[in-house]
């Protein structure tokens, strides 16, 4: 008998700290933090393929410039990239606000996006990507900026053996007068397989089983130049 009481005073012991427990757990009012995702920046300044007069000079091919957008939501911190396109060398600025200050040669083109951070999440937003040329000392005339390649992608596989080749063209002074379009399977191709007034050439016949290599130069009414990024394709 005396061993039945104790057992049941155990039971009677447990059975209310189970109630206990479970009670406290209701009355915690505890709730999971939610974690949202960084937006993407939306750029202000340097406008978007034009020539950019503002910054301050600090010499005859030095200025500097002040990188603005719009603060993301759910974003910590930025980092801005820049990328000088005539040496196609990229420069990467951390910033906790919405502007940076950057000291940049001049009379060169360059594109740029922000990327936007957050510390409580490793997912990350990226911006649209704009070009500006940075004015240079005396600079009249712009050449165009690089050709981005569009189709086909770059490091893709084509299947079909007739391609449409195609990019976009832009330029500060609106005066692009034509592309020269080289592809072959040289790392650096040297073939040119068209000239055209428009960011496009239709149909191109390849051969099965090859990787190909192509670029873009464009041209404009004063004589400058300038040369996309080499992109490559395989077909199968």
């Amino acid at each position: 008998m005396k061993n039945i009481r104790i057992l049941r005073r155990i039971q009677v012991l447990l059975g209310f700290l189970i109630i206990t427990s479970c009670g406290g757990n209701k009355d915690s009012g505890e709730k999971e933090e939610v974690i949202l995702d960084p937006t993407k920046a939306v750029l202000v300044y340097p406008d978007n393929n034009e020539e950019c007069t503002g910054g301050t000079a600090i010499s005859d091919t030095e200025s500097k410039l002040n990188f603005d957008w719009n603060k993301a939501d759910n974003t910590s911190s930025y980092t801005l990239f820049v990328k000088n396109l005539d040496a196609n060398s990229v420069e990467e600025f951390n910033a906790s606000s919405d502007a940076v200050e950057v000291t940049l040669e001049r009379g060169v083109p360059y594109s740029w996006y922000v990327v936007s951070k957050s510390n409580k999440t490793t997912v990350s937003a990226t911006s649209e990507t704009w070009k500006f040329y940075l004015a240079g000392l005396g600079t009249q005339n712009y050449a165009p900026f690089p050709a981005d390649l569009t189709n086909p992608e770059n490091e893709t596989e084509v299947t079909t053996l007739s391609i449409d080749l195609e990019w976009i063209g832009s330029d500060v002074d609106n005066d692009i007068k034509e592309y020269d379009v080289y592809l072959d399977t040289n790392a650096n191709p040297t073939t040119k397989v068209g000239t055209t007034a428009t960011a496009n050439i239709e149909g191109y016949a390849l051969k099965a089983s090859k990787t190909y290599y192509w670029k873009v130069v464009t041209h404009d009414l004063n004589g400058n130049t300038s040369t996309s990024q080499v992109y490559s394709f395989v077909t199968n």
